[in-house]
């Protein structure tokens, strides 16, 4: 018999999972505490990800995030290294794909310039390119990464997570199974990444309006992420019938 198709309500989860908040906020409170230790490390780390350091302190947030989902699953112990090394497979195909369908994207405003079409696309291409070199903290530069995000986040990003949060508590880590599960969810997860995403770009607005230099930011992810990564465990919940 055919597997029926089931469609997440985007509403319904973003309200379970600030309830979930609600009741267990003594427990999440040491991981909002350690979250905003991490991001203000970041906010300190002279040319962020450029810089060798980050690599120390993306293995620190990684088993950070790990060890949040263990605990969320009541996965014990909750530091488990063989389990945090098997996730890391979904998590290198999630970063695989994601490379590959931005490599995609990059090129193609180069295709119109390959048929010919260079008279009245030439302005738009130059525009593009020069938005492209825009300081790194621009908000538009923000924008447009959050529009590219958007687009390919049902596959690059959603699916790849749940197979991750799977692999984490020493299930099955494969993405083609998630594909399968979450079948004819594309538009509910582009609604909501759309609704997940928009109050960081608009944090990030007022930090820079506020010239806060990145802690206004800081404030705002060490509590927002931890929602963020709850709502993607409900959604995994709805889909793998957890209880």
């Amino acid at each position: 018999m055919a597997e029926s198709v089931k469609t997440i309500q985007v509403t319904d989860t973003l309200k379970n999972s600030y309830v979930y908040i609600s009741k267990n906020e003594r427990i999440l409170r040491p991981f909002w505490l350690i979250n905003f230790l991490f991001c203000g490390a970041y906010n300190f780390l002279p040319g962020g990800f450029s810089n060798p350091f980050s690599l120390i302190w993306s293995l620190g947030y990684y088993i950070f995030w790990c060890i949040f989902f263990r605990v969320y699953y009541q996965k014990k112990p909750y530091f488990c290294a063989t389990k945090i090394c098997a996730s890391a497979v979904p998590s290198s195909k999630m970063i695989f794909i994601t490379f590959g369908l931005l490599f995609v994207l990059l090129i193609l405003p180069f295709v119109p310039l390959l048929l010919g079409f260079h008279n009245k696309y030439l302005l738009v291409f130059e525009r593009y390119m020069a938005m492209l070199q825009m300081p790194e903290t621009s908000v538009l530069n923000v924008l447009i990464f959050s529009i590219i995000f958007l687009m390919i986040s049902p596959f690059a990003f959603c699916r790849p997570y749940l197979a991750w949060i799977s692999a984490l508590q020493g299930y099955s880590g494969s993405i083609r199974k998630v594909f399968k599960k979450t079948a004819g969810n594309n538009v509910k997860f582009l609604s909501l990444i759309f609704l997940l995403n928009l109050p960081c770009f608009l944090a990030y607005g007022a930090d820079v309006l506020l010239r806060c230099h990145g802690w206004f930011s800081v404030g705002f992810y060490s509590i927002y992420l931890i929602y963020f990564n709850i709502v993607f465990a409900k959604v995994y919940d709805f889909f793998y019938d957890v209880k």
